[in-house]
């Protein structure tokens, strides 16, 4: 309805530049607004919207694949492609907390999962970002570790202990080559 109003109301103005009248005359004879029409509408358009989202669980599923192709970057000491998986993590991260940033427990009260991932940004994942940008091929391997234990007591936290991610053993992406090449 609004878009509709809107696109009324350009129509009106382009023909009053074209034709020189002047813009007030044409606003005055715009459609009246509803505002209550128009909160029906935006709230419906919030709820069409929401709609839309993933699930919290397919974002994680593109948190895996970066965290996962973060560890055979390193590995294969390219460290470009290590920041840029592990810059992909963190936004990923991001996105599934605001995707679903509240989660309710069995016990019936919520868990707000912001203060949570804020705990692993200033914590165990910039322990990793430090050992990444310093390309600390020695360090790495605990850095992970100690971000796997943060995701595990995350998962705990959220009722979902059997959702325990471990080093992995193959790289997800078999299109991308995790070696340096100059």
């Amino acid at each position: 309805m609004i878009e509709k109003r809107f696109r009324i109301a350009l129509s009106i103005a382009s023909a009053a530049l074209l034709t020189g009248v002047g813009i007030r005359a044409v606003v005055a004879q715009a459609p009246a607004a509803d505002p209550a029409a128009d909160v029906a509408a935006l709230k419906a358009e919030i709820e069409t919207l929401k709609g839309m989202l993933p699930s919290q669980s397919h974002t994680m599923i593109d948190v895996e694949y970066h965290f996962a192709n973060l560890w055979f970057a390193a590995k294969a000491n390219n460290w470009p492609l290590a920041t840029f998986y592990l810059n992909e993590t963190r936004g990923h991260l991001n996105w599934a907390v605001r995707v679903r940033s509240v989660r309710k427990l069995a016990n019936g009260s919520e868990l707000d999962l912001r203060p949570i991932l804020k705990g692993i940004e200033d914590g165990a994942f910039a322990n990793l970002k430090t050992v990444v940008d310093k390309h600390d091929a020695a360090a790495f391997e605990p850095a992970y570790r100690t971000m796997l234990g943060q995701c595990i007591a995350c998962h705990e936290a959220i009722e979902k202990p059997f959702l325990r991610p471990d080093v992995p053993k193959s790289p997800p992406s078999a299109l991308i080559d995790m070696h340096v090449h100059d």
